[in-house]
């Protein structure tokens, strides 16, 4: 009977060796795959901060980025404010030298040229000529460039000085009237003052 207990206790020797074995077996199964999990969450978690840098930093970049074009923007806006006083005031400045000038005697030398020079290309009779208030005293020479009758007429919108006419028969006008003049001035100011904005 000591052999059917021996078998007994060497059964339960094998079972329990073979349990304690399967344990270990799944202990380290076990083990395994909570490492390959952390490994795995590790990379995963390592990609995810990666993109998630990559992306704060070209958002960083980007608001950078607008950052610096608007405030390029603001200086180029207040560049050109300033250049603009400072082209206008230039200008008016010269408009009060042209006003001071048309009260000099050399005004009628210049009014008697510009007559001459529009009665070469206003050949017909009927042409208006227009002038500002008070250079009307001019009569006698524009007429006299015409060598035919014309009429004058004081134009408001002629604030500095000289001539312009027309002739409808012709449909021509001709401009020589220091406004448009010192108007027409402004684009080369603008391209030879060295002020501009780069």
């Amino acid at each position: 009977m000591a052999s059917n207990v021996e078998k007994l206790s060497k059964f339960n020797s094998a079972i329990n060796h073979y349990a304690e074995s399967q344990r270990e077996k799944i202990l380290k199964d076990i083990a395994d795959f909570q490492e390959r999990e952390l490994k795995e969450t590790a990379e995963h978690a390592k990609i995810e901060s990666d993109r998630l840098l990559v992306k704060e930093l070209a958002e960083m970049r980007d608001r950078i980025i607008r950052e610096m074009s608007h405030r390029e923007m603001d200086s180029r806006r207040e560049l050109l404010a300033k250049r603009q006083e400072i082209s206008n005031k230039v200008f008016e400045r010269a408009e009060k030298a042209l006003v001071e000038y048309t009260k000099k005697a050399e005004y009628a030398s210049l009014m008697e040229r510009y007559a001459a020079n529009i009665a070469k290309l206003l050949t017909e009779p009927g042409t208006v000529v227009y002038v500002k208030s008070g250079d009307e005293k001019f009569k006698e020479q524009i007429e006299k460039a015409f060598g035919s009758a014309v009429t004058i007429t004081i134009d408001k919108k002629i604030k500095i000085g000289g001539l312009r006419a027309e002739n409808v028969a012709m449909r021509l006008v001709a401009d020589e009237t220091l406004d448009s003049i010192l108007a027409s001035k402004r684009g080369w100011f603008e391209e030879n003052s060295g002020m501009a904005v780069v």
